[in-house]
């Protein structure tokens, strides 16, 4: 598929032709005929900067920007951002597009969006940045200029993992209009330091070195023209694989496309194909008709009624919502329906995605909660339908079509009626987040009310619930009640309720919401109903029943000292790699170039979680053209296990006899390619025998007799850690409590999924990996071949992403392709798909905490005993519970306590290692015991905390005295002041008492994160200076992955050896430089390369200085540096230096501090909450480098928030497949799910003594203080649970969804009123 010379198509043609970053391709059935445009784009032209993970339309990672013909104005087009996962390649028939690549590079200069992300160092792992930009960039496009409410509301499709997305906002707003000035002026400075020229010629050749740190060429890109279009006469038609492709330009041609096809084939109408990420087991299709090309499916016409043609996206829809609701009077219902659809998917599905599609999704899945067929059918919508039998018209409402044969017929129209003065509509969407989910329950209220006349219902209702069941859309008993009745009557309002609480049934799913739930969410939304439309004739109190939660414009503020006199360390210098991540220039494994033999695998899973494999089919797999082989078991030559330092206990490849859980793989399907490999697979056919019900929870784990104790690594045995006699004091005390609490697990939700690809060599094996630990990849790889550790070699440049999932889960992937490479004798690579790496892996181990705490009066406490319980999965091998001695005190002193890590093994994928592992699930209980006995003594809670502070000198629980309580003395005097504490806990208070059905709640998370550098974290490291120019270059044994490590290094390197920064690189980590170094993972990475790069870099000064004496003492002046490592080079001394960072070499221990100030509101009727504010300071000691640290602070926390509200993993209790395998199912944090103002702080004057050059690591800690979501979650609901007369205790388990809120509020129909 070479690039064609732009043509003509003039006549219907046996391909497709698209324009792709200013050059034209002509496709034909060379290419298959379900490619996807992100397949096309990264394996048949190597456009590689745009991502891909997903496929499913839900994580943004593959945003381009196409430009498209616009049917409503005849010669004009429209420019759009699109997913290229969900876009099919043969329907992008005429479309240009513009990819990553196409913006700007190093070597052409750089887009303002692209500048603006990498100056406000909006990038970390880098996997994100593309997708980031070619949204923006779309929607630059289509609005010509930006505002800061677009960029919020633009990126509701885009996952980041890493930042914490609040760089990435204030990136893109510093070009809105109306941007903060603040903002803006920082915009002016960074272009400032790009302007055009070269200070060398003038002239830019992309070549001269002249870089910003990060590598940052100054150069301004190119593009400044929007793409032209192939012009598309006649579409052309095709045949793939047997499968046929229309592009009819008629309606004609769409009928006779379907009266070709035979009564029983399988078909889709094509227009933005984003259905596919719903529901992804639709098909095999026989035929594909694009209808993008039919100018009569995209009419729009506004008089009355409006109609809308077919293939009217969602966005140009909403547009036309909004100007008609301002210009006509009868339309003004349209604002509702318009900020409703906002709210259906994210912006790039609505921008191709057309309201049809969402029907006809409806229609064939009729448990599909589509909004666009509530709120239409809400609005009295008429759809025409046309016959392709005969062209005949047919017009049915939205029911009517429910119950339409659609087979041959399509959607031609819809028209939408005006309403009356009097009517009044309301509808909802409550999710388990801000944006991009699909809904617990949605409604559709509408009613024409007599506001003179008691606000009497003049005709029937409507009353549309969704999400209730397939068969439920009118809550009809209601309506009929409703008629000619007064809803200002409170009694009205109340019969009404019960009426509806009577009639509706949820069904129930293990996936969805609880059927209790969604029944009083669907009551609390008709009372909510009600009081919006009486408005302030409801008394002020309840008032708040009747608006939803209005989120505000983000905004954040950072603070930290300069150190300048340290510099380039502690330098707030942008990333090495973000210059080459925001132009997609940054290579990660799956962007390697296919070796010309090389082939492809795909798992194949098991089903059930605890049974015995009784046979595995592949007959049907083999048949497909392009399969290679199956792998398995039996074909391993050595041990079937990818574990050998990372744990104690043997974990299997491929299952052997017995299944360890739902998920684990059996085989691995290799073929010639991605997608063949991925179909056959799913043609695998697995019988399984002697099968049990699983145990998926450590509670069903406890009943089964699964528990035993961990290691205690003090004594070495497996007992309880004790400090003093905590059966004593319990006895003694004045006051006694117990309690648990249950804390959920979490996706790691990596960006770039595990990967890996073998290389067999004269020697060996070649081996990249998406991993943490290369030592480990290099030995598991051995051990399963039986082959020596020395022929295998491993090189990682980069990873997207990590936070523990890639330390040895990762090493399934890289052990079964050595296995298929070993077989086959050709390079494999193996590229898990988000679901694949969702079920096959473990998770954040789930915990269970069980305690009993005795104290005084004034809530001291004087002895406790402490159990944590982890999930550990089937095999205990990466548990964090017997480190937690120390955290699970926090910054309190417990003088007599008794501490017990237990595990238990369900029937679950092993459990790892994920971003503060264990450490916060032990903050988590020691601050929930605070919370139990402020609730319980009815003082003040953050009183009780300061009551419990550990003061300085005194020895706790194996944690050595500490020099000053930073955390008491320090940060939450500070936190108080620059949080304003007192005056907005007043304000809390206010508003509580004003407002029934909105409360807000206030919280202090205090913290002490224990840094001890563990012995057997050794990594190697190289510096070597080049004799040629004077540059560096630095290898170490740690991984960058987001968190900055190769920063780092290079401002410490550059600093000892006094260089500039941009004339150091940090090479790729591999398994020679880097021999048996361990795993980058806690931060103890970044700190460790960092002191061994500094101790290398020492030793090298060292050398030189010697020679740089000797010059001075000869010349009289000082040499420079290139002078210096010349005559070095010319005199023998050696210009590189090797470092082992051995334990006994470590810097001291350390101790950091932090404390967060979270406060939020909740709308108790829903569950909702908006995060208002929060405040975080950090003890980050002299940072190295500032704003790394504060992106490690804000991503750490928001992952933190993710962990404990929206990030729900549900099972299946039968078979127990992991029901959250995908976008769809499972929700960590977006843009607009952030706190709305957003403070970080690194602590001021933070001296460390020890660490690296005085500074404190910052990956992990922050995320502890991110609990305070759930204790402000606490003050809010105990508000209104104390106003209804409970001021009792409640059980606060964790992830805290917008379902737990509304229930642990108690809502019910008694307590809606309407007046004092």
């Amino acid at each position: 598929m070479a690039p064609q010379q732009d043509k003509t198509s003039t006549e219907a043609s046996t391909a497709v032709t698209l324009t792709i970053n200013d050059h034209t391709y002509t496709v034909g059935p060379e290419v298959p005929s379900g490619t996807r445009l992100v397949d096309f784009l990264r394996h048949k032209i190597q456009l590689v900067g745009t991502k891909t993970l997903c496929r499913e339309g839900g994580c943004g990672l593959c945003t381009v920007v196409a430009t498209v013909p616009d049917h409503e104005t005849p010669g004009r087009t429209k420019t759009i951002s699109v997913q290229a996962c969900q876009a099919l390649l043969y329907s992008c028939h005429g479309w240009s597009i513009s990819t990553i690549e196409h913006l700007g590079s190093r070597y052409d200069g750089y887009h303002q969006l692209q500048k603006a992300l990498h100056g406000f160092y909006g990038t970390q792992c880098g996997y994100c940045s593309p997708g980031m930009i070619m949204t923006m960039y779309g929607q630059m496009s289509t609005s010509g200029t930006l505002t800061a409410a677009q960029v919020e509301k633009s990126l509701d499709g885009n996952i980041c993992r890493c930042t914490g997305y609040r760089p990435i906002l204030d990136a893109f707003k510093s070009l809105a209009v109306d941007g903060d000035p603040a903002l803006k002026e920082r915009l002016t400075d960074i272009e400032e330091a790009y302007k055009d020229g070269c200070h060398k010629t003038g002239e830019c050749k992309g070549k001269c070195g002249r870089k910003q740190p990060g590598g940052m060429c100054t150069r301004s890109s190119k593009l400044a023209t929007r793409p032209s279009l192939v012009p598309v006469l006649n579409g052309p038609f095709l045949t793939v694989d047997s499968v046929r492709w229309y592009h009819p330009v008629t309606l004609q041609g769409i009928y006779n496309a379907l009266q070709t096809l035979g009564r029983n084939e399988k078909f889709r109408l094509v227009v933005g194909n984003t259905g596919q990420g719903v529901f992804k087991n639709d098909g095999p299709y026989t035929a594909y008709i694009a209808t993008s090309g039919i100018k009569e499916l995209y009419t729009v016409n506004n008089q009355s009624p409006l109609e809308l043609g077919a293939n009217v996206s969602l966005t140009r829809a909403i547009e036309v919502f909004q100007h008609l609701a301002t210009s006509d009077p009868g339309y003004l219902y349209l604002k509702t329906l318009a900020d409703h659809w906002q709210v259906v998917a994210n912006v790039s599905v609505r921008n191709a995605g057309c309201w049809a599609g969402n029907l006809m999704m409806k229609h064939t899945h009729p448990g599909f909660q589509s909004d666009i067929f509530l709120t239409l059918l809400a609005a009295d919508a008429e759809l025409t339908i046309g016959n392709s039998s005969d062209a005949s018209i047919t017009h049915v409402n939205l029911e009517q079509f429910l119950k339409t044969d659609m087979s041959r017929k399509v959607i031609l129209s819809i028209s939408l009626p005006p309403a009356t003065a009097n009517t009044k509509l309301r509808t909802f969407k409550i999710t388990p987040r801000a944006v991009n989910a699909h809904a617990y329950v949605n409604a559709c209220f509408k009613m024409e009310l007599n506001a003179g006349d008691g606000f009497k219902v003049l005709t029937k209702p409507t009353l549309l619930l969704g999400g209730i069941n397939p068969q439920f859309i009118h809550a009809a008993k209601t309506e009929n009640f409703l008629l000619n009745k007064k809803v200002s009557d409170v009694k009205t309002l109340l019969d009404a309720a019960k009426i509806m609480e009577r009639e509706i049934i949820p069904d129930s799913h293990p996936q969805d919401a609880s059927p209790e739930y969604r029944k009083s969410l669907a009551v609390s939304l008709f009372y909510k109903t009600v009081v919006g439309f009486l408005g302030e004739k409801v008394s002020p109190r309840f008032q708040s029943a009747g608006p939803n939660i209005v989120r505000p414009l983000s905004s954040g503020r950072q603070s930290f000292d300069m150190n300048q006199e340290t510099w380039p360390v502690g330098e707030p210098v942008p990333k090495l790699e973000s210059a080459i991540q925001i132009s997609g220039e940054a290579a990660y494994l799956d962007d390697i170039p296919y070796h010309p033999n090389e082939l492809h695998g795909a798992f194949v899973h098991t089903t059930v979680a605890n049974a015995k494999l009784k046979s595995v089919d592949t007959t049907e797999a083999m048949k497909v053209a392009g399969v290679v082989t199956f792998v398995n078991a039996s074909d391993i030559p050595g041990t079937n296990s990818f574990v050998v330092n990372a744990g104690p206990f043997p974990d299997p490849i491929f299952v052997q006899d017995r299944v360890k859980y739902a998920g684990q793989p059996i085989g691995l399907v290799v073929a010639k390619d991605r997608d063949t490999a991925y179909h056959a697979a799913k043609l695998v056919i697995v019988e399984y025998e002697d099968v049990k019900k699983p145990i998926l929870t450590i509670k069903d784990a406890l009943k089964a007799g699964k528990k035993h104790t961990s290691m205690n690594f003090i004594t070495n045995t497996r007992e309880p850690y004790t400090l003093g006699n905590a059966e004593e004091a319990l006895k003694t005390a004045a006051h006694t409590l117990t309690g648990e609490l249950s804390q959920g697990s979490q996706y790691h939700f990596n960006m770039e999924p595990h990967s890996a690809r073998v290389v067999p060599t004269e020697d060996g094996y070649d081996v990249y990996s998406t991993t943490q630990w290369p030592t480990e990849t290099q030995a598991t790889t051995a051990q399963v071949l039986g082959i020596a550790t020395n022929s295998i070699n491993v090189s990682v440049r980069r990873i997207g992403g990590g936070y523990g999932s890639k330390i040895s889960r990762q090493h399934i992937v890289s052990t079964a392709a050595a296995v298929a490479a070993r077989k086959v004798k050709q390079p494999v690579r193996v590229v898990t798909d988000l679901t694949t790496n969702m079920t096959y892996a473990g998770w954040r181990e789930p915990f269970l905490s069980k305690y009993e705490v005795g104290f005084d009066g004034n809530g001291k406490i004087e002895g406790a005993k402490i159990e944590l319980i982890a999930d550990t999965g089937h095999v205990s091998n990466e548990s964090a519970v017997s480190f937690l001695f120390g955290a699970v005190q926090n910054a309190y002193y417990i003088p007599n306590l008794t501490f017990t890590p237990s595990m238990v093994n369900t029937d679950t994928a092993a459990n790892t290692y994920c971003r503060t592992p264990g450490h916060v699930e032990a903050v988590a209980t020691i601050e929930n015991i605070m919370e139990h006995i402020a609730s319980y003594l009815k003082v003040d809670k953050m009183q009780v905390r300061l009551n419990n502070m550990v003061a300085p000198g005194v020895p706790r629980m194996f944690v050595p005295p500490h020099q000053k309580n930073v955390v008491k003395d320090e940060i939450l005097p500070l936190l108080t002041t620059q949080a304003s504490i007192v005056q907005r806990q007043r304000e809390v208070d206010d508003f509580n008492k004003n407002n029934k059905w909105k409360k807000r709640g206030l919280s202090i998370l205090p913290m002490w994160y224990g840094f001890d550098y563990p012995s057997m974290f050794r990594y190697g490291i190289q510096v070597t200076i080049y004799e040629h120019d004077g540059t560096v270059a630095i290898s170490h044994g740690g991984i960058e992955m987001g968190q900055g490590i190769n920063t780092k290094v290079a401002q410490v390197a550059a600093y000892v050896l006094g260089i500039p920064l941009e004339n150091i690189v940090v090479k790729a980590s591999d398994t020679m430089v880097g021999a048996n170094s361990m795993v980058t993972g806690g931060s103890f990475g970044t700190d460790l390369c960092a002191h061994g790069v500094r101790v290398a870099c020492t030793s090298l000064r060292q050398r030189l200085d010697v020679v740089k004496e000797k010059m001075k003492k000869e010349t009289g002046k000082d040499p420079t540096w290139l002078q210096l490592v010349k005559k070095c080079h010319a005199e023998d001394v050696d210009l590189s230096q090797r470092y082992w960072t051995a334990g006994k070499e470590h810097p001291e221990r350390y101790d950091i501090w932090g404390a967060a100030a979270l406060e939020l509101e909740i709308d108790v009727l829903t569950g909702v909450f908006v995060i208002r504010r929060a405040d975080i300071i950090e003890d980050s000691g002299r940072s190295m480098s500032p704003y790394i640290d504060i992106g490690q602070v804000e991503g750490a926390f928001i992952m933190g928030i993710g962990f404990y509200t929206s990030e729900m993993v549900k099972y299946d209790p039968n078979t127990g497949q992991k029901l959250s395998n995908g976008t769809w199912e499972y929700k960590p944090p977006m843009a607009l799910d952030i706190p709305a103002d957003f403070r970080i702080t690194l602590l001021p004057n933070a001296k460390n003594p020890y660490g690296v050059l005085g500074s404190k690591a910052t990956g992990e800690p922050p995320l502890c203080l991110s609990y305070a979501v759930v204790t402000a979650l606490r003050q809010a609901i105990t508000a209104f649970r104390q106003e209804n007369g409970d001021s009792s205790w409640f059980q606060m388990d964790t992830p805290i969804t917008v379902e737990k809120v509304h229930q642990w509020c108690g809502v019910n129909t008694s307590q809606f009123q309407l007046y004092e």
